[in-house]
């Protein structure tokens, strides 16, 4: 989860438009945590998503029982943190949920929606709260790390993982550029002979309540000390080099 092959996925540069869309989503899954129209108090939540995501939408997955078995718990203790270890487990579950609210994919959006709305404002993950510096690492085409200008915004379109060890990030990304050198032959690169894609590392500085929570007690891997990033997150770039971006929000 800390290392990406995409960034397609998780970002987008930030206009008018962009920030109204997220401004907007961000008051739908706020209205739905708050049960503003009366409808799904969040005991509720957790049965849909466990009955019409979990256990209709999402049936061939890898690890599928494992996330069941934690979606179960989730619904049965009303404890958002089976969702964040179910989040955490080595499965497709978080891929595909990623893909899915990035994509803006309309079948079972309600679900997913209720899945960021206990995420970013269950009050028990209040002692989670991260205010600090994470660090993730991804592959990006060239050609779109060179829009991602100093003073330009962007916005998560999906749930990001994050590390608070620099070093684990470092150790994953001189692992994927030691893996892509080997690998030369294969690696798609222009007519020039410059590569299409490269590896980078994101810094990503964090100044707002439950924009990041530090999951690594409720992870399944609690070396990685992981920092996870809510969508609908908007961020500045502060400054770029090499192989490192800095982000402020």
């Amino acid at each position: 989860r800390l290392v990406s092959d995409t960034g397609a996925i998780e970002w987008i540069l930030s206009d008018d438009a962009v920030m109204k869309k997220a401004k907007e989503e961000r008051h739908i899954i706020k209205s739905l945590y708050d049960n503003s129209t009366g409808t799904t108090p969040i005991d509720k939540m957790f049965e849909k998503i466990e009955k019409n995501y979990i256990n209709k939408g999402l049936t061939n997955i890898s690890g599928i029982k494992n996330i069941r078995r934690y979606f179960r718990k989730a619904t049965e203790e009303q404890n958002i943190l089976w969702i964040i270890k179910a989040y955490t487990a080595e499965t497709d579950f978080y891929k595909i949920l990623n893909n899915e609210i990035a994509a803006g994919a309309s079948q079972y959006q309600n679900e997913r929606r209720y899945i960021i709305a206990l995420i970013s404002h269950d009050l028990r993950l209040d002692e989670f709260t991260f205010i600090g510096t994470a660090y993730r690492v991804l592959r990006i085409n060239n050609d779109d790390l060179k829009k991602y200008e100093v003073g330009c915004s962007l916005m998560t379109k999906s749930f990001v993982s994050s590390s608070i060890d620099r070093k684990v990030a470092e150790l994953f990304l001189c692992q994927k550029e030691a893996a892509q050198s080997e690998a030369q032959v294969m690696t798609r690169k222009k007519i020039d002979g410059t590569l299409i894609k490269s590896w980078i590392m994101c810094r990503y500085e964090i100044k707002h309540r439950r924009t990041g929570l530090h999951i690594e007690n409720s992870s399944q891997y609690a070396n990685e000390g992981e920092i996870l990033i809510m969508p609908y997150s908007v961020f500045e770039v502060k400054d770029k080099k090499s192989s490192t971006f800095m982000f402020s929000r």
